[in-house]
């Protein structure tokens, strides 16, 4: 009889492989939405860019009826979704949606497919 303990040990031997790439990449997802950055100015920016697992600027602040583009840079769909304020939907990769905010007040979201994902918009 032949013996199987060597597909076993080949077969523990990537199992632990595939661990050890899993934990790297998750540890540098985590460090992407931690250097992030900080908050950004309505004179500046009034756009977010989707990008590894994170939006960018983390939190932006624009004018009343602004508009505020949310572009998926990233290579999988996302969402911006505030429930009962706004949802972007799907946004495929390479696509944006706009949102236009008309009232003041800070509205904090998340992508409801990956809720990690956070991020606010401020309207003054």
């Amino acid at each position: 009889m032949a013996s199987s303990r060597p597909g076993r040990r080949w077969l523990a031997v990537g199992i632990a492989i595939a661990a050890t790439v899993f934990a790297i990449a998750l540890l540098g997802i985590r460090s992407q939405i931690a250097s992030a950055g900080t908050a950004a100015q309505a004179s500046r920016a009034r756009t977010v860019t989707i990008d590894h697992f994170a939006f960018h600027p983390p939190t932006l602040t624009v004018g009343v009826g602004s508009k505020v583009v949310f572009s998926n840079t990233s290579g999988v769909t996302h969402t911006a979704t505030r429930a009962g304020s706004f949802n972007t939907g799907h946004i495929r990769p390479g696509r944006s949606v706009a949102v236009r905010f008309s009232r003041k007040g800070t509205f904090a979201y998340h992508c409801a497919i990956h809720p990690f994902m956070h991020g606010k918009i401020v309207v003054q």
